[in-house]
């Protein structure tokens, strides 16, 4: 599968909507659905497909043929090339139907609550080759497409996403990417292989018996410089391909574990070196005529590879380092035959990465007729169990993502030159099922004001969680549909923390008299009658500041009495922190902790292991020297290529050390994680989560789906406002992004999406504000 992983940005689309799943169920019975059991066989590395054992798992199947799809309206009978993706940006996916040498090449299907819509792409007959990828070429906050032409042409073609001006009679732009040297270029990816922070194009030229690469240029729309990466133009070791086959195959993984990804294809692997050329290391020299891909498999070392001939008959492989070599070990108890679709994903979403392998039916009914669409299930120590999907159906370039919108991964299938043109499509019943159907969203109330912070706390004693925000608490009815009342807040003007300052057993409330957003630094703690119906305020000394955008109560230097550490939105104020007497309604002592703050969100934890809390400020962090007096060192983490807003501290991917979450405020944002080296006072290795997003304003970070690790919550302030979930499904080396909420009211999210068991049934909610409204809001798990 050409770029099957595309890893940063192949979750960035797997997306879902409000109701859709309950739409799809609604109109599929009265098309006539088919319900898909497949069995479960197979043990250790070699996987029987004989004798099946049964697997509970359903798939709906939906296809061209029986009407539930549209047919293709391209005309060729070569079906060339697939992909899915957000094409425009509606917070679900929609996906791309290539064909060779006929009008109209290229059209893509809009996803709509029933169904899906084709529109144009190109009306020309482009030799359109296997392979296909995309990226916001443009830098417009869209994806755009690129493909290349097969033996026919020189050319290499990216089309510019007309977002948001979708008309499905008119096609897009095309521009040259290259249009020089041989010709055939089967498969194309985009990798950012020299760490620069963009990415590159890399590409295979079969007939000139290259790999290149091409940077974007500041004008995309001229044609665009060419390095090249390889070459096995007269290389006695590459033996066994015939002129019209080459070196295929491409995926991005970063394979020596630098923090850089490395390029995968042609039974080879490629690493940037700092001189500008190409290292290569073989791993199997009789793959290079082959479909691959890489993942952790196995967790630790560096990621396995999968590779397996996908235009001829052969072995279907698994290769891992054993710090010497690479072991290759067969999947099957037979060859593969044509297995041109291949990717490795969680599609059952259990936390062990899968193997997902598609056969070809070629034009005469004799060409592979039993072709299968296998699942190979692993469980993380090297062993894996066959699933078939689907037989007697052709497979080339059929792709895994969630079509549907419900959070769990789907499969798109085109054949060839069988049966063509055709789509088919599998939708599988299970998942997460966090998508935005399981959440139901309600506005709890509105303030007068713009607010600050909403924390959630139980105010009256009744152990069911209240939600406090600017200078207002809405009482939790203990049922989210029922009636929230708002009850006002004395002299507090805006919370930034709930906490038990003098140790009666209720909740007191700290923040500042200021209204909205408006400078203000006169600070004023609450203190609980017992029920929140009665608050006694005494005011707190302040060193001065604007408005609050950090506030943590913790025990920073072990005295068993917890500070409150407070980062103003005026960053030269650095970070304050205050000691809080035995009888908190005496004076509290304030002093600046740091005079180096981020002016945004703080977070708490031991980074270095010496076995006291230190400060997370976004990129940079400040180390404990074990007192409030003496110097916090600040040291940095790494960069977003912007101002870092929202934070957290976390352990990502499961090693025990906490790792950092954080983006920026520019748009489009990019949404980071940060992995802590063994020194965390050196440089932190940086991985994308997402791009394109409306601003890192509001995030939180929790095990949402219950499979162990960490995933991430976040509303975007500007752009779609939408509600999202990043699903940590790799250890922190892929993301499916999951739309809880679209966006559709136009509320936005700003220091928000806080997560609480808000009904206490036992899985977590979200409570969020934004900037540009006052309303408070509540988004229920309705996921039993």
């Amino acid at each position: 599968m050409a770029d099957a992983k595309h890893r940063t940005r192949k979750w960035v689309w797997r997306i879902s909507i409000l109701g859709t799943m309950l739409v799809m169920v609604l109109g599929l019975a009265a098309v006539g659905l088919f319900v898909w059991r497949f069995g479960l066989s197979g043990e250790n590395v070699v996987a029987s497909e004989a004798n099946p054992t049964q697997l509970d798992w359903s798939w709906q199947h939906l296809s061209t043929t029986r009407g539930d799809i549209p047919a293709p309206t391209t005309t060729g009978h070569k079906q060339t090339a697939a992909l899915i993706l957000d094409i425009d940006l509606d917070g679900i996916n929609d996906f791309v139907i290539g064909t060779e040498e006929a009008a109209p090449c290229l059209v893509w299907y809009q996803r709509q609550s029933t169904g899906w819509t084709v529109y144009l792409i190109d009306n020309d007959a482009l030799p359109i080759e296997a392979g296909g990828t995309y990226a916001d070429i443009d830098l417009d906050g869209d994806p755009d497409i690129v493909m290349g032409a097969g033996s026919q042409s020189n050319e290499v073609w990216w089309w510019e996403n007309p977002a948001p001006n979708f008309d499905p009679d008119m096609p897009w732009s095309r521009y040259l990417i290259k249009n020089t040297g041989g010709p055939k270029h089967h498969d194309q990816i985009f990798v950012d292989y020299d760490g620069d922070g963009r990415e590159e194009l890399v590409f295979w030229n079969q007939r000139a018996e290259l790999m290149l690469a091409a940077e974007i240029p500041d004008n995309p729309r001229q044609p665009w410089s060419l390095t090249e990466i390889y070459s096995w133009a007269d290389r006695p070791e590459i033996t066994g391909l015939a002129r019209d086959e080459g070196l295929e195959g491409l995926d991005r993984a970063d394979i020596d574990g630098d923090g850089v990804e490395d390029i995968l294809g042609g039974g080879r692997w490629f690493r940037y070196e700092s001189d500008g050329s190409f290292s290569v290391e073989v791993i199997d020299n009789g793959q290079g005529f082959a479909r691959a891909t890489a993942g952790q498999l196995i967790p630790g070392g560096r990621p396995e590879v999968v590779m397996g001939c996908g235009d001829c008959i052969g072995p279907l492989k698994w290769y891992e380092w054993t710090g010497t070599a690479w072991v290759g070990h067969a999947l099957l108890d037979r060859d593969i035959d044509f297995g041109h679709s291949l990717d490795i994903v969680d599609i059952n979403g259990d936390g062990h990465l899968d193997i997902f392998v598609g056969e070809m039916r070629l034009r005469s009914q004799d060409d592979n007729p039993h072709a299968k669409l296998l699942v190979l299930l692993g469980d993380s120590q090297g062993n894996f169990e066959t699933v078939e999907i689907a037989t007697d159906f052709g497979n080339h370039q059929s792709q895994v993502g969630d079509l549907d919108g419900d959070g769990d991964l789907d499969i798109l299938s085109k054949p060839f030159k069988w049966d063509t043109p055709r789509v088919d499509i599998w939708l599988d019943g299970g998942g997460t099922n966090l998508a935005a159907e399981a959440w139901d969203s309600r506005v709890l109330g509105t303030n007068d004001d713009r607010m600050v912070f909403v924390v959630p706390a139980d105010l009256n004693g009744d152990n069911y969680p209240d939600v406090v925000a600017g200078d207002a608490w809405f009482e939790n009815p203990q049922t989210p549909d029922g009636e929230w009342t708002q009850r006002e807040l004395p002299t507090l003007g805006q919370v930034a923390v709930a906490y038990d300052f003098d140790g009666d057993a209720d909740i007191d409330l700290f923040g500042t008299k200021g209204e909205g957003s408006a400078d203000n630094s006169e600070l004023v703690w609450l203190e609980n009658q017992g029920t929140g119906a009665e608050w006694v305020a005494y005011d707190v000394d302040s060193l001065g500041g604007n408005f609050l955008q950090g506030a943590l109560t913790v025990d920073l230097d072990a005295d068993e009495r917890v500070e409150v550490v407070l980062s103003w939105h005026d960053e030269s104020q650095g970070v304050h922190v205050l000691q809080i007497p035995a009888d908190p309604t005496q004076p509290w002592t304030i002093r600046q902790l740091s005079a180096t703050s981020l002016g945004e969100e703080l977070n708490v934890g031991d980074i270095d292991g010496d076995g006291d809390l230190d400060l997370l400020l976004g990129t940079q962090w400040l180390a404990n020297p074990g007192s409030l007096t003496g110097t916090w060192t600040v040291h940095t983490i790494g960069d977003t290529d912007g101002s870092p807003d929202r934070n957290a501290l976390v352990d990502i991917n499961g090693d025990g050390a906490l790792d950092a979450v954080t983006g920026n405020e520019e748009l489009p944002t990019d949404l980071y994680w940060f992995q802590s080296p063994d020194d965390p006072a050196q440089a932190w290795t940086r991985y994308s989560i997402a791009t394109n997003l409306g601003g890192v304003y509001s995030m939180d970070t929790a095990d949402m789906d219950g499979d162990g690790d960490i995933d991430i919550i976040l509303g975007e302030h500007k752009q779609g406002q939408r509600l999202l979930l990043f699903e940590n499904v790799e250890q922190g080396s892929a993301w499916v992004q999951v739309v809880i909420d679209t966006g559709a009211d136009e509320l936005d999210h700003h220091d928000g999406t806080q997560l609480v068991d808000i009904d206490l049934d036992g899985d977590l909610d979200i409570v969020s504000i934004g900037w540009n409204h006052n309303n408070v809001l509540l988004f229920t798990n309705q996921v039993q």
